[in-house]
């Protein structure tokens, strides 16, 4: 798929390949590049905030090298677990601190972009951590 024609130089072998295509029978996609198929390799497009400078994706999934905490294909997104914090033109993933006592079923997982855990009734706060007024003795 990754080459011009079926032809290849006579005396090196090398076939000629499409743009973002490389190797001598045009079989690997170039750095920053993924998936070659009939129309060619696909941008990976990893999130500049989220992946890790200096690394390319992988030449089979397009998977970014992410930094802690950060996930997605492109890192553009947190684990599980953590939530978004914009910082200008980048972001942050914190961890969410949801108190098990507190949350519906125990969650430790927060809404992703607010942080907010999901409390049960009777419950307030961040991380469901804290008794609504006129209520006492958060446990299990």
């Amino acid at each position: 798929h990754g080459s011009v024609s079926q032809f290849c130089n006579p005396l090196s072998g090398q076939c000629n390949c499409k743009e973002r295509v490389k190797g001598l029978l045009c079989d690997t996609c170039v750095d920053n590049f993924y998936e070659l198929d009939v129309t060619g390799c696909k941008a990976c497009e990893c999130d500049a905030a989220g992946s890790i400078l200096g690394t390319v994706c992988d030449v089979r999934t397009g998977q970014c090298v992410c930094k802690p905490n950060i996930g997605g294909r492109r890192c553009d997104e947190c684990l599980d677990g953590y939530y978004r914090v914009q910082k200008g033109h980048s972001f942050l993933c914190l961890p969410c601190n949801c108190e098990k006592a507190g949350t519906v079923n125990g969650s430790l997982l927060c809404d992703k972009s607010t942080g907010q855990c999901p409390c049960k009734a009777g419950v307030t706060g961040l991380r469901c951590s804290q008794c609504m007024l006129q209520t006492y003795n958060l446990s299990v």
